[in-house]
């Protein structure tokens, strides 16, 4: 299984974080490739029984918010095409990604 997660930042420092202008953005794109739920500040879909989708918020160390976008799944194709069509969105709409973790888990 990979996994990726993803810092989701402004693309300029000055610009202000609107966390639900940036959750409407990913839910349009991904509403798009499966059914998304929403529960608070936080979506979760699966575009396939391989794939899983989250987007979520959290408090970082200065405790100031900050959104993740992290995929799950076995095919390594579907990550890259999932983060490809996000990033795209994300960029036009004043936002970038950048990747905070990952990792693999041979099955």
């Amino acid at each position: 299984m990979f996994e990726v997660e993803y810092t989701i930042l402004p693309s300029e420092p000055s610009l202000a974080f609107k966390v639900q202008y940036l959750i409407e953005i990913v839910e349009k794109e991904l509403g798009e490739v499966c059914k998304v739920v929403k529960v608070g500040a936080s979506l979760i879909c699966a575009p396939n029984e391989n794939v899983l989708v989250l987007v979520y918020t959290r408090f970082n160390e200065s405790r100031q918010l900050s959104a993740y976008l992290k995929l799950q799944s076995y095919n390594a194709i579907q990550i890259v095409e999932i983060i490809n069509r996000l990033s795209s969105a994300l960029r036009r709409n004043g936002y970038v990604i950048t990747l905070a973790t990952s990792s693999s888990t041979l099955v």
